[in-house]
């Protein structure tokens, strides 16, 4: 006796990049999404700073830079996708996923950000540090201070 056998339907397949649009266009109020995201950037690194706010200037910005380029440099998720997310999380994935190039391309791309990140903040660092040093400097007149004296009395 032979059992029927019944036609296997092929159902449509979704590639990865179908259904990787289709969870991030899901994603309500996208835009508040970022703001928040950014917002709790800023105050991750306000805390820290405050943390560490007797440190000298330039570990304090070397840390802060690091979390800004890391945190708020965004890239496309997926090929075809056209919401961004956070570079540092993408290259996560794709270390994870097994997609050493894709990785290595991000860590470059999150070292270039960061080193035009640090380099400005410490330029503009120097500049204000300039600025207030040429303000404070004043030629003292001598003659000014001198010009009274004043003299011993047998008293002291």
């Amino acid at each position: 006796m032979t059992t029927p056998t019944i036609p296997l339907e092929t159902e449509t397949t979704e590639t990865a990049q179908e259904i990787g649009q289709e969870l991030v266009t899901q994603i309500p109020n996208y835009g508040l999404t970022w703001f928040v995201y950014i917002a709790l950037t800023l105050l991750m690194v306000g805390i820290i700073w405050y943390a560490i706010r007797n440190w000298h200037f330039i570990i304090k910005w070397f840390m802060a830079s690091t979390i800004f380029a890391g945190a708020l440099t965004p890239a496309h998720p997926a090929d075809g996708i056209e919401t961004y997310s956070p570079l540092v999380l993408n290259a996560v994935v794709n270390l994870f996923d097994g997609y050493k190039t894709e990785f290595m391309s991000g860590v470059k791309t999150l070292g270039i950000v960061w080193a035009v990140i640090f380099i400005l903040g410490i330029a503009v660092w120097f500049l204000i540090k300039k600025l207030k040093a040429d303000k404070t400097e004043k030629p003292i007149d001598t003659e000014a201070v001198m010009a009274t004296p004043i003299e011993p009395k047998i008293e002291d």
